[in-house]
């Protein structure tokens, strides 16, 4: 399998700029409250005012390939998805006071495995308080999109995390047959994992997914919009609970 020039350099500015972002004093940030700013063309949704924080590539990566073929019709993808992101952010029927959890992740990025620790820990002080939301967004080459077709389709069996979590633990998931591997050890379907996999609704999820990531500014992962507030990268988990902090006390996003 030929790894893109261009995943590459993602990788690589996406494992230096977190390593950047680990290296912020957020301790005293927190310790002295988070300051918000507003995303201008998608209220109500607000970004950490402080720089430095984006685990994404440098922006003087992107295009390294070229225009995309299809970048017409996943700029008019993501133009849609503007005026109401919410219902494909976080599903629908939020119950009043949970706070709704967007995560965006790639199978080969080595800081989402470090933030589902955190996530799972915050969720596991107050279940109740939050509603996590899976979105697969993979942006290293094909064996990264299987993994999330994958993902997308165990999902329809009840099984998405647990396929996550073995794959995340196993080294290289990069065929079709090492994937339906995995899966019937689960004890998925393997047949009908295999026709989803290909099907029209699981291109169009995960159109849907990189849609609100463009729209979000999520050029790297992981990606997090909790409630209000966008993050584009992995924080230490004291930022990550007093924003969830912070969103408790705020009405729903939309």
């Amino acid at each position: 399998m030929t790894i893109r020039r261009r995943d590459v350099f993602v990788f690589g500015g996406i494992v230096a700029a977190i390593y950047g972002l680990r290296a912020l004093p957020w301790e005293q940030l927190t310790g002295r409250g988070l300051t918000y700013v507003e995303i201008e063309d998608v209220p109500p949704f607000r970004r950490l005012k402080s720089e430095g924080q984006t685990s994404s590539a440098s922006v003087a990566l992107i295009g390294l390939d070229g225009p995309s073929d299809d970048a017409e019709a996943r700029h008019a993808r993501m133009e849609a998805m503007r005026a109401d992101p919410c219902p494909a952010l976080f599903g629908t029927d939020l119950p009043t006071g949970v706070v709704p959890i967007a995560y965006f992740s790639e199978f080969r990025c080595p800081y989402c495995r470090a933030l589902e620790q955190d996530l799972d820990n915050l969720l596991a002080d107050d279940q109740a308080a939050y509603r996590l939301v899976q979105h697969e967004l993979p942006i290293f080459g094909p064996a990264s999109e299987l993994a999330a077709r994958a993902s997308v389709a165990a999902a329809r069996q009840g099984k998405q995390q647990d396929l996550r979590r073995r794959f995340m633990r196993t080294p290289l998931v990069a065929d079709e047959a090492s994937v339906l591997r995995v899966a019937s050890d689960l004890g998925l379907d393997v047949e009908k994992l295999s026709k989803d996999m290909v099907s029209p609704e699981i291109q169009a999820e995960l159109d849907q997914t990189r849609a609100l990531a463009d729209l979000f500014g999520f050029i790297g992962t992981p990606g997090l919009v909790i409630g209000r507030t966008v993050l584009n990268g992995a924080v230490p988990v004291s930022v990550l609970s007093q924003i969830a902090k912070d969103e408790k006390i705020l009405p729903l996003p939309c």
